[in-house]
């Protein structure tokens, strides 16, 4: 039987927020039973804000949009790509319970409050930032190794992001092109399908570069 949200929320709360912090707020405690309560999600949703990063679950269940906005189904489709889809090309489901997709800012597209992601494969000592704009998707890859893979032309490997373009990303962490350092770069690639391929074809590079 799946948990009911609220049991879900509790479980949150009690990862990331120290019982000072509670206490402070809510005097008399915070019940499993309380969270019918928009008080608390709102509590949530300003504690997350100022203590990332969090993983993405935990972040989506008190920042989801309201359903009047065009976009809002948008939102949800987006996150399930990035923390399903994405994900699942590099771990199980149970490897990443260990080592989830993170929120580590934010920014708004289309009315609509949107994560921006971090990825980290430990194994490979490399950290992916991302962020999707109901438009395009910017990805910077910070890697100790250079990725020196065929990526199909699927991005400009010759192309300068700057910051103004990266809505969101902390200023360290957007980068030059691939051709000047393929070990921290930033790309733009617009298609879904195309993400999917990228990674795809880094997740299989990877696999396979200490079997040359």
């Amino acid at each position: 039987m799946e948990k009911n949200v609220h049991y879900d929320l509790f479980d949150d709360i009690k990862k990331y927020v120290p019982k000072s912090e509670i206490k402070e707020v809510f005097p008399e405690g915070i019940k499993e039973t309380a969270f019918t309560d928009p008080a608390v999600i709102t509590f949530l949703r300003y504690y997350y804000d100022s203590h990332l990063p969090v993983d993405v679950t935990a972040w989506v269940r008190v920042n989801k949009p309201s359903e009047t906005l065009l976009y809002a189904k948008g939102f949800g489709t987006q996150v399930c790509f990035v923390r399903d889809t994405l994900y699942s090309i590099f771990y199980s489901y149970e490897e990443a319970e260990h080592n989830p997709v993170m929120v580590i800012s934010t920014h708004i597209s289309k009315s609509v409050r949107l994560p921006v992601y971090r990825i980290h494969l430990k194994e490979y000592n490399i950290e992916i930032i991302l962020r999707y704009n109901f438009h395009n998707w910017i990805i910077s890859i910070d890697s100790e190794r250079p990725l020196d893979f065929d990526h199909m032309g699927l991005f400009d490997q010759t192309e300068v992001i700057t910051h103004q373009y990266c809505e969101g990303f902390p200023k360290n962490k957007v980068y030059g092109c691939y051709q000047d350092d393929p070990t921290r770069f930033t790309i733009d690639i617009t298609s879904q399908y195309d993400v999917y391929t990228f990674f795809y074809l880094l997740n299989n590079y990877l696999k396979n570069i200490d079997k040359k």
